[in-house]
């Protein structure tokens, strides 16, 4: 019986041992060892085994010493420093090239003479060499060099960044959606991401925002951004890359771009453009809801944005509601003749939502005009002035039945009724108590 105890530990440990998640040390994508030129006819170069693709980080770490003169104790060096006096690595030397550049580390450990170095790759091979000169002398020659230096290179964190539109096939005036997301395609955590967008010449940001940050992405995760622009122009047009940056570590910022997308936008197939793209800026009336039963608030929504390439935007908005209708938004007064009107700014680049609601008093089918005028900047005399107009539905009013109290449902008032007489006949029942000789 012991021994089957044991067994089952055994077995349970066992178990319990291959479902722990065991933390493994990053494995480099190439490792190889690149020589110190020897005698002068032997010196070669060292290609990675691996290709390095394309706008990718990878972090190339170089380690370990070499003797460029044999028999003299300070002759040693290592990727980034040589040994001065008392054999401390103290004097910078460069020594390892890549494809024949030479370069400086941006991690340093001098100690353990082990350089860090960041490359993004080109979609080819690197060749790796050791930088020296055939000279005779304290510098030593081909013939004195000893040794080698190890180079591992690894796949940097980084982040796919994508960005489409939908839809790709609009018409003049109509809107799109843009989608941007990013990826953490690395096995660590990405920290203080900020992704930044812009939108093409003849588009206008109706909503949303170019610019999102994020403070971490988790390994496998992935973040998304919205926003809608409006088309002012007909035509193909090619919506430029998002950019990523992000930091690395806790040292070191990196980038990355999206891909290039396109929009294709036909001209209008109605004689006169019904959205309300305005030539130096973006005006919107929407419905959130116009179709309500009488009495109830008809909500709507008017929307302005201002061009990122215009001085300040000065707008006065007027609401017209049909006959015997008023608004009771906060934000407009009224200004006579049963107009409403409301002035605001907006700076270049930055737009408002004004939510307008109208109390309905009348059935049928109406319009509701909406009226802006704007100017930039001091340029009072070339205000532009145009009306939007959107349909709303008033219809009559749902019957409501009136719940009714059934003799068997007790209301609150017998209730109350029933305390008092029982408080009464309690009372009563005191007083005969006490009076009793």
């Amino acid at each position: 019986m012991i021994f089957k105890k044991n067994i089952n530990l055994l077995v349970f440990l066992l178990t319990f041992l291959l479902i722990i998640p065991v933390s493994a040390t990053e494995e480099p994508l190439d490792v190889f060892n690149v020589p110190a030129f020897g005698p002068d006819d032997t010196g070669t170069s060292v290609y990675s085994s691996i290709v390095l693709e394309n706008d990718v980080m990878y972090r190339i770490v170089v380690s370990g010493t070499y003797q460029f003169k044999l028999g003299v104790d300070w002759s040693y060096a290592d990727a980034q420093y040589r040994m001065g006096a008392g054999k401390k690595y103290t004097q910078e030397f460069n020594s390892i090239e890549f494809d024949g550049v030479l370069v400086s580390a941006e991690i340093y450990d001098i100690d353990n003479h082990t350089h860090t170095f960041y490359l993004i790759g080109n979609g080819d091979e690197v060749r790796f060499s050791i930088y020296d000169t055939y000279v005779t002398g304290e510098r030593g020659d081909y013939s004195n060099n000893v040794g080698s230096l190890k180079v591992e290179i690894f796949r940097e964190p980084t982040l796919s960044v994508t960005k489409s539109p939908s839809p790709p096939y609009i018409e003049q005036g109509q809107t799109t959606t843009i989608t941007v997301t990013i990826t953490n395609t690395w096995t660590d955590n990405i920290n203080d991401i900020t992704v930044s967008d812009s939108i093409p010449f003849g588009f206008t940001l109706i909503s949303g925002d170019l610019q999102e940050k994020y403070d971490m992405i988790k390994p496998k995760e992935s973040r998304s951004f919205q926003y809608i622009i409006q088309s002012s122009e007909s035509g193909t047009f090619n919506l430029e890359s998002a950019e990523a940056t992000f930091l690395i570590g806790t040292g070191r910022y990196h980038s990355s771009q999206s891909n290039i997308s396109m929009i294709f936008v036909a001209p209008s197939s109605e004689k006169t453009i019904k959205s309300t793209q305005i030539s130096n800026a973006s005006v919107q009336l929407h419905g959130e809801k116009t179709d309500v039963e009488l009495n109830e608030d008809i909500l709507l929504r008017l929307s302005a944005v201002n061009l990122i390439t215009k001085p300040v935007m000065h707008v006065q908005v007027i609401i017209l509601p049909p006959s015997g209708m008023s608004v009771t938004s906060a934000v407009f007064v009224q200004s006579g003749a049963g107009q409403f009107t409301t002035t605001y700014e907006l700076e270049p680049g930055k737009g408002r939502d004004i939510e307008v609601r109208i109390k309905s008093n009348q059935i049928g089918e109406f319009e509701v005009q909406g009226r802006i005028i704007y100017y930039f900047g001091d340029e009072r005399e070339l205000s532009e002035d145009y009306t939007l107009t959107l349909p709303i539905k008033v219809k009559e009013e749902a019957t409501r039945t009136v719940p009714t109290v059934t003799p068997d449902e007790p209301s609150n008032n017998n209730w109350v009724m029933g305390l008092v007489v029982l408080l009464t006949a309690g009372g009563l029942l005191v007083v005969i108590k006490v009076r009793q000789p």
